[in-house]
């Protein structure tokens, strides 16, 4: 078996999700073993170093599925392993229940929740609260500000400045304040990483930010921010939102 490393091992086939997990899990300090596409892919890194666990998507689509991959890989030694999945296919769901892991975290998963499953499988308990937030604690707080290019120049935006921010077709699009829009390339999930906490997920494809929040409609599934607009709010993010408002009965 290849020498033990403290790295964990990423295996996700979508590029945006797999740049997603990596940036979360380098928050913890521990150095990436991948990310591997396929499982082909992930059994050849491990046999030049052996993670300390193991994150895998169920839904590998060449080749031998997450279940698959994780069966060859605890032949060869134990291993802790997460899942993470965004299907209901049942069958799937009760073979990788069968292999025990630590955690099976449906898609989309919150960034809290993947980092305590972590240290949850690596160091036997979960040491980050469930209230923590990306940018909290010792960790460095998010600049101020970021920069985006508009043709062949670089603008600085204040994130303060930012009301939402949404997905058209291929982009990602940062609405201002005063009404103007920027356009980029850089995945909703990934730009989260960024944004200070302030900006909650009210719908697969908007972020918002708390500060513009001018009425919540959860029964219609509104969220109105300033300039008339009017974000969706998906059940699924519902009572998150709801729990990070400051509500006065």
């Amino acid at each position: 078996m290849a020498h033990p490393s403290a790295s964990i091992l990423v295996v996700e086939d979508s590029p945006a999700q797999a740049r997603l997990l990596g940036a979360c899990l380098t928050q913890l300090g521990l150095p990436l073993l991948g990310p591997a596409a396929t499982a082909s892919a992930a059994l050849a890194l491990c046999a030049t170093a052996w993670p300390a666990l193991a994150v895998i998507d169920l839904g590998l689509e060449a080749g031998n599925d997450g279940v698959e991959l994780a069966q060859q890989l605890q032949q060869r030694a134990p291993l802790p392993l997460i899942f993470i999945s965004a299907t209901d296919d049942t069958e799937l769901l009760a073979r990788a229940r069968a292999l025990q892991p630590v955690a099976i975290l449906p898609k989309p998963f919150t960034i809290t929740s993947l980092r305590r499953m972590v240290e949850l499988g690596l160091y036997g308990q979960a040491r980050t609260p469930l209230d923590w937030q990306p940018g909290s604690g010792a960790e460095p707080a998010p600049s101020p500000w970021l920069f985006v290019r508009e043709r062949d120049v670089l603008m600085r935006l204040a994130l303060a400045d930012i009301t939402c921010v949404h997905t058209e077709q291929k982009h990602a699009v940062l609405t201002l304040v005063s009404g103007r829009r920027h356009s980029v390339r850089t995945p909703l999930a990934e730009l989260l990483l960024s944004l200070p906490d302030t900006f909650v997920q009210v719908h697969r494809s908007w972020l918002v930010n708390l500060n513009y929040v001018e009425y919540v409609d959860p029964v219609a599934g509104i969220v109105r921010l300033p300039g008339a607009l009017e974000a969706p709010l998906g059940r699924t993010y519902r009572d998150e939102l709801l729990r990070r408002l400051p509500l006065i009965s």
